[in-house]
């Protein structure tokens, strides 16, 4: 049932989204060939990220994590959980949370986060990244693919990602992680996207925002 009601939003929703967001990939490192299960980790620059993210990897059923106040109501709740999002308390983080992002990347699911933690409307700047992100994607075995979405200058802009080439979690800080290796690993996606980031601007110089609008926003 959830697939079915996912997929049916998905391809209603998709002429829309095309004509309003007009969406468009960058892959300065070639097609990110992923299969099974893995954690996309990316900037948060508006309310329409994960619909973009969605855009970006339209092949595949991606699940979102949403703050628990989208689900105040039934009919709130019925709506979010059919678009395949997971609650999650920002303020406190629970383990239910944890393992339910886990549950989905260990059964071969694609999983959307916002290391962050807060939406950095009209910046091209990223806030520090949380570790939550690396944990879990090493608990469940998969990788990460950091992407940066380019905040567009005005609403009507097309919406431009950034994909970048996957990172190998366990690889880089092994089954049982110290805080230290997680910092430095969260860092190192932070490096990372901050290039997508800086390759976006190098070839789109104008579309970087001014101070100015930044400060408006």
């Amino acid at each position: 049932m959830n697939n079915f009601a996912y997929d049916f939003v998905k391809v209603t929703g998709a002429i829309p989204t095309v004509i309003a967001l007009r969406p468009r990939v960058l892959k300065p490192y070639g097609r990110c060939k992923v299969k099974g299960g893995f954690l996309i980790s990316a900037n948060h620059c508006s309310f329409l990220d994960p619909i973009v993210i969605l855009c970006s990897f339209w092949s595949r059923r991606v699940y979102s994590l949403a703050t628990k106040d989208l689900f105040s109501t039934k009919l709130k709740a019925f709506f979010f959980n059919c678009v395949n999002c997971i609650p999650v308390d920002k303020e406190n983080f629970s383990l239910n949370s944890f393992h339910a992002v886990v549950k989905r990347l260990k059964g071969g699911k694609v999983v959307a986060i916002f290391p962050e933690g807060q939406i950095n409307v009209g910046s091209a700047d990223m806030s520090a990244f949380k570790s939550g992100a690396i944990l879990m994607a090493n608990t469940a075995g998969v990788p990460i693919v950091p992407i940066y979405i380019a905040p567009p200058r005005k609403w009507y802009h097309r919406r431009v990602t950034v994909l970048g080439s996957p990172v190998d979690v366990r690889q880089m800080c092994g089954l049982r992680p110290s805080v230290t290796e997680l910092d430095a690993v969260s860092q190192y996606l932070h490096e990372r996207e901050n290039e997508l980031k800086e390759f976006y601007y190098s070839k789109y110089p104008e579309a970087r925002p001014s101070e100015k609008s930044t400060e408006d926003a």
